[in-house]
């Protein structure tokens, strides 16, 4: 399961530069218009096919990223929440954007500006945070053992008396 998506990113951290950072670096440059196209899975009939094949690629590179991230993110997770975490959870949670951060890190293999380093470092500093109990998703979200993040849970077998338990020894 990814915790976010490809036009997340773009959403996020804009075309243009998604497009910089996910063509492959033997291919020619996919434009920002033609990297929308191709999310939206729209009529590219307007460029090449060495074009289509970069942003596919390009695409594709994004997809592979924001994978590995949500990866790295449940191997921190998986410690102390039950895997996998329902998706609507995960998105009224701060998990698609931590995702985001690392596969934009991703992206860039070298040459990263300190902005995107440094947001990479401060997710991997907050899934630790998560992963040893001192930050919390939410108590909708449940740990391994059956208890809420931070909150305490009971369960119970079955009763051993009820009302027409109780009335028989009365009655007697």
């Amino acid at each position: 399961m990814s915790f976010a998506a490809p036009h997340h990113l773009l959403d996020w951290y804009g075309a243009k530069e998604m497009a910089q950072i996910a063509t492959p670096d033997d291919l020619a440059l996919v434009s920002a218009q033609l990297l929308r196209l191709t999310l939206a899975e729209e009529d590219r009939s307007g460029f090449s096919e060495e074009e289509t094949t970069a942003a596919d690629a390009a695409l594709n590179r994004m997809t592979i990223a924001l994978e590995e991230s949500s990866q790295l993110i449940e191997s921190y997770l998986g410690h102390r929440f039950s895997l996998p975490i329902a998706p609507e959870m995960v998105q009224s949670s701060p998990l698609p954007r931590a995702c985001g951060a690392m596969a934009r890190r991703l992206l860039y293999d070298d040459g990263v500006p300190p902005e995107v380093e440094q947001r990479y470092t401060l997710t991997l500093s907050w899934l630790r945070d998560l992963a040893s109990g001192q930050a919390h998703l939410g108590s909708s979200l449940t740990t391994q053992g059956g208890v809420g993040a931070g909150l305490v849970d009971f369960e119970a077998g079955s009763p051993v008396f009820d009302r027409p338990t109780l009335n028989q020894f009365i009655s007697r």
